[in-house]
């Protein structure tokens, strides 16, 4: 168990995360399962019973959750609790104790869980499939790589639930049983809370296992929706790695990019010119993918695909100004740094550490990002790759402006 040793917070946070194969046939099921752990256990029999039994735990709260690392999918479970010398009642630590074992350990599934799992998923799907940012990022991620972890939906497939049968899932979650995990918390934990989870079958480190989308020929797809804005979604390939001695530089470019309010995207697209609503990039760091996210209307497309070319050519040649390196610079080192105030952020940055076989500090990262030099940002924006594009159109005619 990793163990974040702090007085700093109020509350004490826990994850237990299960990393499992990232795999098209599982994933829309796992997404059934988190709904139906959500649900009930052994001692709790109802969702009313489990949500009065963590107020009285002083308001404990848990979370559950699916995230993408490359070819591996990690389903979180995440408990917060108060700090049991902040509550005076001896009795206290082995409630929560019993909490944990019991949504760790005892979930309790019927055909009822089941069928309600398979609604609200189908709902969400749904929901995402009317967004119009949503349909342009899954449509994007489909294009860049199709037999690539990018294509596979880490939500799960609309189309795949009810092929799903409730024994399936079931299974499904034996199996997950039977997975040692990675166990992280912040604060200070006391003896019964610290054997508790030192008792869970545990994996000695987490293993890196991802590869990078492919610099190919980019796909595009234009999609009609009665929508009131225009939404695109832009794939690239950086060819970096996370562990590679190019990444930091890669986080530089990114925020000079589009990451913050005085980007270039943000100056150039939005403030100079008026053709879009929103406008960021982000990176997608275990497959390697740089997203540009653009919300325009129907007649600003071309002028707004011809100006964020543009900013990437600034970036690779090198026209930003010392003060936007700067800048970007300062706004990840303040990144860092407030994640010492955000125990889950904590948790993360440890756990990618033991991931990447990283021992760096605080200090040594900081230092890291002070001393990137402007070569070594047009660099990494000259390795970038346009691999796919998806545009869902309001008012779709079959034209684009040229």
């Amino acid at each position: 168990m990793q163990q974040i040793q702090t007085e700093k917070f109020s509350d004490v946070s826990v994850l237990v995360r299960s990393l499992l194969p990232l795999e098209r046939r599982t994933i829309t099921a796992y997404n059934l399962l988190v709904f139906m752990l959500k649900s009930k256990t052994a001692d709790f029999d109802s969702k009313q019973k489990l949500s009065i039994a963590l107020n009285h735990a002083y308001g404990m709260k848990v979370s559950y959750g699916l995230t993408g690392y490359g070819r591996q999918v990690a389903l979180d479970i995440r408990f917060q609790y108060i700090r049991p010398e902040r509550v005076k009642d001896p009795g206290y630590i082995h409630e929560v104790v019993h909490m944990m074992d019991q949504i760790l350990h005892h979930a309790l599934f019927d055909q009822k869980s089941f069928e309600e799992a398979k609604y609200l998923l189908a709902s969400r799907l749904r929901r995402q499939n009317d967004d119009p940012d949503s349909l342009a990022l899954k449509t994007a991620f489909a294009l860049a790589a199709e037999d690539h972890d990018i294509a596979i939906p880490i939500q799960g497939a609309l189309e795949d639930i009810e092929a799903l049968s409730y024994e399936e899932v079931v299974a499904l979650y034996e199996s997950w049983r039977a997975l040692p995990r990675f166990v992280s918390c912040c604060g200070t934990l006391e003896p019964v809370m610290e054997a508790f989870l030192n008792a869970i079958p545990q994996f000695e480190k987490p293993s890196l296992r991802m590869a990078l989308i492919p610099r190919t020929s980019p796909s595009f797809q234009v999609l009609e929706k009665n929508i009131a804005q225009t939404s695109i979604v832009q794939v690239w390939a950086t060819s970096t790695p996370i562990d590679s001695s190019r990444y930091y530089p890669l986080l530089v470019l990114n925020s000079i990019l589009g990451q913050g309010p005085m980007s270039l995207l943000f100056e150039e697209v939005r403030e100079k010119n008026s053709l879009c609503y929103s406008i960021s990039s982000s990176l997608v760091r275990f497959d390697g993918a740089l997203l540009i996210s653009t919300g325009t209307s129907a007649d600003s497309i071309a002028r707004c695909l011809r100006l964020i070319q543009a900013q990437i050519q600034k970036c690779a040649d090198g026209q930003f100004s010392d003060e936007q390196l700067e800048i970007a610079k300062m706004d990840l080192i303040d990144m860092f740094r407030r994640q010492q105030d955000r125990p889950w952020a904590m948790i993360e940055q440890r756990f990618l550490d033991s991931m990447l076989e990283r021992s760096e500090s605080l200090a040594q990262r900081v230092e890291t990002i002070r001393t990137i030099e402007r070569d070594q940002v047009c660099e990494v924006a000259s390795r970038l790759a346009l691999v796919s594009m998806a545009i869902v159109k309001e008012d779709f005619d079959g034209t684009m402006e040229n």
